[in-house]
């Protein structure tokens, strides 16, 4: 009997050493490097590693570094932890891709992350808003790993995409090729609010801190978003943002640092929230009136010259341009004749044509309104302010969908 005790007490602390032994195993010394991103953040950014338990509560344990590119990069080498679990944080300017230029004010961005040697942990905003998600998981006795992979997924289904990607988001950058690196940028984007009014974007640094909060605090509790105000934040935010200058305000930040990237394609990224949180429309519509200044809220409608079975104007009032495509659909139009666009007022239509007698736009946006503020107006008026142009539609298509003719009297004959 006693030999039986004695074989079970050396079995017992047999496993006890074993799982000590696993548990130290956990720790270790660490090297490993990332990017902090929004857009990028730019150097002198503080970044904190902080150690946590298996609890993910902090151990009082921390190292610092910072960011010394303007490409948000960081590393940390042989540093000494106990746990392999980790608190990440950096808090800086960053470049903002909506509007093409360095914050106003720093934020801070944050994740959590499971290390190992030479692994890249890149601190982003899905990173951060998982955070509280996966917080909640550990704490109701799920794992880590098991809280990550779960947080991550139920994310991936709040932006639309129905194919799960198998990366974690700290693997994931905005600046790198792969559908994956893609959702994220598309996030990052709607995230932004843009504005022109130098009074309101000081205030888009703590805007976008409030928005990553909210969403963060929502979607803790059970894995949604369930606040609809906060969803169509982001739908607006979508509906006042021109992708194509996006695309290239980042592809020139880069080009400044001497940085050669493919930027993915989070456009089809920003199609899918759209299709998953809001009515999309089936055809090509032309609205009877529409805002060039969306940011003025209602009042600020004019008539569209768009509008198919419309051919008379009055020459003397300002007009737009202004359509709604379908998600996955192009549109262009081709004006010929005296309608000159004033490139001031645009809001989602990129000009890649503009002579004297003709100029072509192209959306840059589905499912929203886009519009261009035009007069009306002939250079050879002569004394006679009436004019006329031919409009051609090119509704996802190479050659002229519907084409009609406009005519107008009186005019802007000093506008150019």
């Amino acid at each position: 009997m006693k030999t039986k005790i004695l074989a079970l007490s050396l079995a017992l602390i047999g496993m006890l050493a074993f799982v000590s032994c696993t548990k130290e195993k956990a720790g270790g010394t660490f090297t490993f490097s990332g990017k902090v991103q929004k857009g990028p953040f730019v150097t002198g950014t503080t970044i904190t590693v902080n150690e946590l338990n298996e609890n993910l509560g902090q151990t009082g344990k921390s190292f610092t570094t910072s960011i010394s590119s303007d490409d948000g990069s960081f590393s940390l080498s042989n540093i000494e932890m106990e746990s392999n679990l980790a608190l990440l944080s950096g808090n800086g300017f960053y470049f903002n891709e909506v509007l093409g230029q360095l914050s106003s004010s720093q934020i801070t961005l944050q994740a959590l992350a499971n290390l190992t040697n030479d692994v890249t942990v890149n601190i982003n905003v899905l990173t951060h808003i998982t955070k509280a998600r996966i917080e909640t998981l550990v704490g109701k006795g799920m794992s880590f790993p098991d809280a990550k992979l779960q947080a991550e997924g139920e994310f991936q289904d709040f932006l639309g995409v129905t194919q799960h990607f198998n990366q974690g988001f700290e693997q994931m950058s905005i600046a790198s090729q792969g559908d994956f690196n893609a959702m994220l940028l598309a996030f990052s984007v709607i995230l932004q609010r843009p504005s022109n009014n130098i009074a309101v974007v000081p205030t888009l640094p703590a805007e976008l801190t409030w928005l990553m909060t909210s969403l963060s605090t929502d979607f803790a509790a059970d894995g949604a978003v369930n606040d609809q105000a906060l969803v169509d934040t982001l739908l607006y935010n979508i509906s006042m943002q021109n992708q194509r200058y996006i695309r290239q305000r980042i592809q020139n930040y880069y080009a400044g640092l001497g940085l050669n990237v493919e930027i993915p394609d989070f456009e089809s990224y920003i199609s899918m929230f759209q299709a998953a949180h809001q009515e999309l429309v089936t055809e090509f519509i032309y609205p009877e009136e529409a805002t060039p200044v969306p940011e003025i809220g209602p009042g600020g409608e004019v008539p569209n010259i768009l509008v198919k079975d419309v051919t008379q104007f009055d020459g003397e009032r300002a007009y737009v341009v202004a359509a709604i495509a379908p998600l996955g659909k192009s549109l262009k139009v081709k004006i010929t004749g005296g309608v000159r666009p004033d490139t001031s007022l645009n809001n989602g239509w990129v000009i890649t044509e503009n002579t004297d007698d003709s100029f072509t736009i192209e959306a840059q946006r589905q499912n929203v309104v886009v519009s261009l503020l035009v007069r009306l107006w002939d250079e050879n008026w002569e004394g006679n302010r009436d004019g006329s142009a031919t409009i051609e539609y090119y509704e996802d298509s190479d050659t002229p969908t519907f084409t009609k003719q406009i005519i107008w009297t009186g005019g802007w004959p000093d506008f150019k």
